[in-house]
């Protein structure tokens, strides 16, 4: 019995040793998501449609066992567009295209997440982030018989940039391993200086000649709600340890 009890102990004192040696792993996320943005406030004055896109980002532990990740978060939003189809008649052919306006918001942001480390399949996070919001109107001509791929010029009708600013809170819900699979629930407030950009007017009726003529320019601050789904691979530094070869 004595001599069971010095054995237990012993394997016991060396668990103890090996995990005060093991060092926490280091993580690496990136994430690709599906975004809808709402105007808040001032910015829902003016313009009261929402911008549906998606992004990605980019996440680095700063610091091994740290629960703080620095990174970089990147994603575009379309609001509005507007479309004229119309022949031109080149040779003795009737050749279809298509003027394409759509309205747009570019979005980066420099990131600074706290992630605790909960060791649950749930993992909450909070995000404080500070960048810019780039608004602009582009118009594709394209060659519809070539197929609507096909542009054969683009222009920038207006753009402007801002200020941007905010803070996010998530839930990552693990679905899998070696790397980690996360489902990642995501929703943001992002308060921004004001900027210029293009709304639909008003009352307007009867055919186009241009469909950049559907809008009109407005300004205000661009407060924007941010609500995004989207799927997270972590990888963490035993994910790129070498293994040792399988017995045969």
């Amino acid at each position: 019995m004595k001599r069971a009890s010095i054995i237990l102990f012993a394997l016991f004192a060396c668990h103890a040793l090996y995990g005060q040696d093991e060092k926490p792993p280091f993580y690496l996320q990136f994430n690709g998501h599906f975004q809808v943005g709402v105007p808040l406030e001032g910015f829902a004055d003016r313009l009261d449609k929402q911008g549906i896109g998606g992004g990605g980002l980019f996440a680095l532990q700063l610091g091994r066992g740290r629960p703080l990740f620095g990174g970089l978060d990147v994603a575009y939003l379309r609001y509005d567009g507007e479309k004229l189809d119309f022949d031109i008649l080149e040779e003795g052919v009737l050749n279809d295209y298509r003027l394409h306006t759509n309205n747009n918001i570019l979005l980066g942001h420099a990131l600074l997440r706290f992630k605790p480390f909960t060791g649950f399949f749930i993992q909450p996070y909070f995000d404080g982030l500070i960048g810019f919001k780039r608004f602009y109107t582009r118009t594709r001509f394209i060659d519809l018989l070539e197929g609507e791929d096909e542009v054969v010029e683009a222009d920038t009708d207006q753009s402007d940039t801002a200020f941007s600013y905010g803070g996010a809170a998530g839930l990552q819900f693990r679905v899998g391993s070696a790397p980690d699979i996360l489902i990642d629930l995501r929703c943001g407030y992002l308060p921004g200086a004001t900027a210029s950009y293009l709304v639909r007017k008003e009352g307007h009726s009867g055919p186009l000649e241009d469909p950049i003529d559907a809008f009109e320019e407005a300004a205000s601050p661009t407060a924007l709600l941010s609500v995004q789904l989207g799927l997270t691979i972590q990888f963490s530094g035993r994910d790129f340890q070498a293994k040792p070869p399988e017995e045969l």
